[in-house]
């Protein structure tokens, strides 16, 4: 009696014990949550500047336009490391991608609260960017390899909510802290504060993912020749967005002519990687369907970071309330993010047991969300300004779509080279970024030319749309995929 009753505590342990892969999802999950409040906080930063006239907004002549091309310039470096760092991860290790990638964000994210003028500013985002660039493609390929087949979509999902914790915290309490940090020490001080409080959380969690995270491969750990390439790269990358940035302020040319500068650097970078490489990762480079899958996760990136940057100057200036009281409604859309993400791995997972394909689940989710994308268009262009009206659609906006991207990213990893895993992320966000680069600036700019958010929405909800078309366009048949 006695030994069954042992057996049956022992077998209630071993249920009860976190599963490896729970660990690596816990960790990347707090990895997210942080690194995207250091990279979420510069659209509040810069919303409340303008509101304010503070800082590098004050006398701007199109102050939209400018602030877009401070957010995009953080993606300029995001975008250029993915491919390479993809690289990287899958030559040195996942888990040590990740680890420089944290606490680079951290380092960055102090350096930017400390920089006093417009251009240091930029470099310090673009730094960052560069930095925490190296993160997602390991952060894709790694839990695609600890989580069982049967849960990789919820596991993708799951780790996937530290981002959208991240944009909510940032979305919300950003406002109220630059409110205080202003009371306190003054205005023109004040925005640093939340770049210089948020940098320590981050390089913490740097060192929980070194000593805790453990990478499934069983190699050696390579932080020291993994770092030098990163940093060879990211010094070049630097040095040419800076150039690119400071040539075309001191000719003159406007936001919009500096991000189509950015993009095609983008495009050199990736014709270099398909000469240098179109052999050797000819699966990742050359496969159409992969091609398809990076080319449609543009308008995911453009969607998440027109939201992600503008939503707080949307809802305040459509609702006529002021920056701080509008971010608890903008942070419906984080919230919706948290339950979304996670639901999109329980329909993808499903619909792939059930032999229904992800492709299908995707397909409906991207509709629906271009569809209340474009009813918070509708509704702003009729001068609607009920601030809970406002805050309920962007939180119907925000499941769908976290939603989507879940099942996109997943069907991604069912197409993907098992072996390329990362480069294959990496190229996926290489190409996703030129969205995130366009986004913030382009949209800005539709605001200061038409006085209203509504053509910025609506051009949204066309690209959401066209992301549908081609991801229906993927021939190769499977279970899981179609």
């Amino acid at each position: 009696m006695e030994d069954a009753e042992k057996l049956d505590r022992d077998h209630m342990k071993r249920i009860r014990r976190p599963k490896p892969y729970h660990v690596v999802w816990f960790w990347l999950f707090m990895a997210w949550m942080f690194c995207y409040i250091d990279r979420s906080i510069t659209g509040p930063v810069v919303s409340w500047m303008i509101d304010n006239d503070i800082g590098f907004m004050r006398d701007a002549p199109m102050p939209h336009a400018l602030g877009g091309i401070i957010g995009g310039m953080f993606f300029a470096g995001y975008m250029l490391t993915q491919f390479p760092a993809g690289y990287l991860g899958d030559k040195y290790g996942r888990k040590v991608m990740i680890v420089i990638s944290t606490a680079w964000a951290g380092v960055a994210t102090l350096l930017s609260g400390l920089t006093r003028s417009l251009s240091g500013f930029v470099a310090a985002r673009v730094l960052t960017g560069l930095g925490e660039g190296a993160y997602y493609s390991n952060d894709r390929a790694l839990v695609s390899a600890v989580t069982p087949e049967s849960k990789k979509g919820f596991g993708m999902g799951i780790v996937f909510v530290g981002l959208a914790t991240g944009l909510t915290f940032a979305t919300v309490a950003t406002p109220y802290i630059i409110d205080f940090a202003a009371m306190t020490w003054g205005s023109e001080i004040a925005w640093s504060v939340p770049f210089l409080i948020f940098s320590i959380p981050t390089l913490l969690v740097s060192i929980g993912v070194w000593k805790f995270l453990r990478d499934p491969r069983k190699e050696k750990e390579r932080y020291l020749p993994a770092l030098t390439r990163l940093v060879a790269y990211s010094v070049v990358f630097l040095t040419v967005i800076m150039t690119t940035y400071l040539i075309t302020v001191s000719a003159g040319l406007g936001s919009i002519y500096q991000a189509i500068a950015v993009v095609a650097i983008a495009m050199v970078l990736i014709a270099v990687i398909y000469r240098s490489l179109g052999q050797k990762s000819a699966k990742v480079l050359m496969d159409r369907d992969l091609l398809l899958m990076y080319v449609s996760a543009i308008p995911i990136l453009y969607t998440l970071w027109f939201f992600g940057f503008w939503a707080l100057l949307v809802v305040s200036e459509a609702s006529k309330m002021g920056i701080s009281g509008a971010a608890v409604y903008v942070g419906f859309f984080g919230v919706a993010n948290g339950i979304g993400y996670p639901l999109g791995g329980r329909i993808c997972d499903r619909a792939a047991n059930r032999g229904i394909g992800r492709k299908k689940a995707y397909l409906l989710l991207c509709l629906l969300d271009a569809i209340f994308v474009a009813a918070l268009a509708a509704y702003i262009g009729a001068g609607g300004a009920d601030i809970l009206v406002l805050g309920i659609l962007v939180f119907c906006i925000g499941v769908p779509f976290a939603a989507m991207q879940t099942v996109h990213m997943t069907l991604t990893s069912d197409l993907a080279p098992e072996g390329q895993m990362a480069q294959a992320f990496g190229m996926w966000n290489l190409v996703a970024e030129i969205g995130a680069v366009i986004s913030p600036v382009l949209s800005g700019t539709l605001r200061d030319m038409t006085g209203s958010w509504t053509t910025a929405i609506v051009f949204n909800a066309i690209l959401l749309a066209t992301s549908a078309v081609l991801v229906a366009m993927i021939r190769r048949k499977g279970t899981c995929v179609d």
